[in-house]
């Protein structure tokens, strides 16, 4: 396996048989140890082993001396470090932590970690949020079993885990809190007592959108939201999105408009175009699909509809995705950097003993831009 070095020491990791491969990498990824130089002369690198040879002791002598044990004659000592002078050997620091039974790293568990700006944020504000406070990060990107998930909290790889990707009922929240494994959440489930998490509050940020669409005059407003399987599944954002959208409708008397859809492009387009052959009289859409919503962009220029004089659209994005659109994309706001940063920030105060529980929930924002707009009263001939 191939590690990929990126920004604040990221690890790409495509699977967990962590253990082996961070073992392997120890020596190449930028990090909190980047400051140590690989235990090299000019010719070769020096090794405990060499050590003891030329000191004429045992490697596990060496290997207390290193370790500050105290059981070792000081006359031994004296000339293991004179011998560990000479060779220019200097030991690798995150090694020795291992060894202690710490790792000083922390993990980001994202299962299906597809590219995205937003995915991208998310990562690098835990990553900074690791690097500020000088530990190492890993990022795994596959779904754990409960072994590989039991596998990685033993092997003293890493101190503590965010979870992403959070279910309403989520088996590793539970099982992380039986083993009193040090973790904390972006999302949040249904019972979140004990548990530091940060999370978008998504049922207030839909009723922003769709409360600010019905003040434009808009009565016919639809919400692509995640498909069945992802609701019924119990998926945080899918549930809360789903549920409060229904329920804002239920409120200001509208009809509830569902068009669920995978985060993909080629899907979110062909459920653009099925809303609108059953919803012709639609006027508005609000998008949970943050970055891929340029699908529905395309999907409207295709039926010659026009942003926002004939559909206006709103999603959940990150402010430098929403800017990238033309015209620029009315959102709900979604700091994802400063998610994973503040997620980063609670680990690691929990792991250094000075952190309390918090449960972080921002105010939505909605940040108006041009893709929204008051309904025309008709729209062009063969548009719908």
């Amino acid at each position: 396996m191939r590690a990929a070095r990126l920004k604040y020491g990221v690890a790409f990791t495509p699977s967990l048989d962590i253990a082996c491969w961070i073992i392997k990498i120890f020596g190449i990824v930028a990090g909190s140890d980047t400051g140590h130089k690989p235990m090299a002369t000019s010719t070769h690198h020096v090794t405990i082993a060499d050590i003891a040879r030329a000191a004429s002791v045992s490697v596990s002598t060496v290997s207390r001396i290193l370790n500050n044990k105290p059981d070792v004659a000081e006359e031994t000592r004296q000339r293991v470090q004179t011998v560990i002078a000479e060779l220019g050997f200097t030991p690798h620091a995150h090694a020795q932590r291992l060894a202690a039974g710490r790792s000083r790293a922390i993990a980001l568990l994202f299962p299906d970690a597809q590219l995205s700006l937003m995915r991208e944020e998310f990562i690098l504000g835990a990553a900074k949020a690791a690097s500020d406070a000088s530990y190492a990060f890993y990022l795994i990107t596959s779904a754990p079993s409960r072994h590989q998930l039991a596998a990685l909290c033993r092997s003293a790889l890493t101190d503590g885990i965010i979870l992403m990707e959070i279910h309403l009922r989520d088996w590793r929240v539970s099982y992380l809190k039986r083993l009193g494994f040090p973790f904390v959440m972006i999302g949040r489930c249904a019972n979140n007592n004990g548990i530091s998490f940060i999370d978008m509050d998504f049922e207030r940020g839909i009723a922003q959108a769709v409360e600010h669409l019905v003040k434009l005059g808009h009565r016919k407003i639809a919400l692509l939201a995640s498909p069945d399987d992802v609701y019924e599944r119990g998926y945080g954002p899918a549930v809360r999105s789903r549920d409060g959208y229904v329920q804002t409708c239920a409120q200001l008397g509208l009809p509830a408009i569902l068009a669920p859809a995978n985060d993909t492009q080629a899907e979110l387009a062909e459920a653009t175009h099925m809303l609108l052959d059953r919803h012709p009289d639609l006027t508005a859409i609000v998008s949970m699909h943050g970055d891929t919503t340029i699908a529905v962009y395309r999907a409207l220029e295709a039926r010659n509809l026009r942003i926002p004089e004939d559909v206006s659209v709103i999603a959940f994005i990150t402010r430098r995705a929403a800017e990238l659109f033309t015209p620029p994309l009315a959102a709900i706001d979604f700091p994802a950097y400063d998610f994973g940063y503040q997620a980063g920030r609670m680990l690691i105060a929990q792991l250094q003993g000075s952190g309390n529980v918090e449960h972080i929930l921002p105010s939505p924002q909605l940040i108006l831009r041009r893709s929204i707009a008051p309904p025309r009263t008709s729209r062009p001939n063969g548009s719908a």
